[in-house]
């Protein structure tokens, strides 16, 4: 996504530096956003006395608000991890990336024929053996994410516009249903992507070719999928995707739009991208 990373992170920095910037950046949100932790409800009790009207409206706002932010973190976290996985599970399949299972299965084939004694070629056909079986296990997860994806953004295309044309965007990612029946892929009545493992086996046997160049060639459904997800990943904008208006960012719910992109700044920034679970945690404090 085109938004700012969390100030002062990078890989030079250290581990500890970061995460005490991370929770000064939480302290500072909370004060925005009007939003309690658990070490600070104590000297809460001094404000009892207030006027019940004035301090129940302004309890209702600030309970909309927070409501609303939650809302929208997990939204975005969602987003953020559905698409991540599509794109990892579809660079297994690429034949632009080094480590794709074809190349392992034609390394594993070449071994094979290079064998000479019975124990070297027993060895080498289970090798064969097991590419084969990671290749069909490779489609299937590749399906699984790209059917999650998919679901996850029909389940929220009344949230953006933005959200319905990357939807359309993904489902153009598939090739055409006579090209995908060849290697035993199909889309059901609910649109999802469907695998017939038997089928897909008896074409790797029979026509490897066509399920490389069908799934992993240059304009196959792993590369035109990954390729989408990449786009989607690297160009969006916080508030497009959130259908957050230009009048909501410039009014008070622009300090929410402040937690927003410090968020997903971060979980698509650096390195260590969400495995940062400590500051996560802390951001996520203020929402919750």
């Amino acid at each position: 996504m085109s938004i700012s990373a969390v100030s002062g992170y990078n890989t030079g920095n250290e581990y500890q530096k970061w995460v005490d910037q991370a929770a000064a950046d939480a302290e500072a949100l909370e004060n925005r956003l009007g939003v309690k932790t658990s070490e600070t409800t104590e000297s809460s009790s001094t404000s009892e006395t207030k006027d019940s009207t004035s301090s129940s409206t302004s309890s209702s706002s600030s309970s909309t608000s927070i409501n609303r932010n939650s809302s929208t973190s997990t939204f975005l976290l969602t987003y953020k991890n559905s698409l991540t996985s599509l794109e990892t599970t579809a660079d297994k399949l690429r034949l632009g990336n080094r480590n794709n299972v074809f190349a392992k299965y034609e390394t594993a084939l070449k071994d094979l024929s290079r064998a000479n004694t019975d124990e070297d070629k027993a060895k080498a056909q289970k090798a064969v053996d097991a590419a084969k079986d990671d290749i069909v296990a490779a489609i299937k997860d590749f399906a699984e994410s790209y059917n999650n994806a998919v679901s996850f953004l029909e389940s929220n295309s009344g949230r953006s516009n933005a959200v319905n044309s990357q939807l359309a965007s993904l489902k153009r990612a598939l090739t055409t249903g006579d090209a995908m029946a060849r290697i035993g892929l199909s889309i059901d009545k609910s649109g999802k992507l469907q695998v017939d493992e038997k089928k897909l086996k008896q074409t790797l046997d029979e026509n490897y070719a066509s399920v490389k160049d069908i799934m992993g060639g240059q304009f196959g459904i792993a590369e035109r999928a990954a390729t989408k997800a990449s786009d989607i990943l690297d160009n969006a904008s916080v508030e497009r995707i959130a259908g957050i208006s230009e009048s909501e960012a410039g009014s008070a719910s622009a300090d929410s739009l402040d937690y927003w992109t410090i968020f997903s700044g971060f979980a698509t920034s650096g390195a260590y991208n969400l495995s940062n679970y400590y500051a996560v945690g802390s951001m996520l404090n203020t929402v919750v």
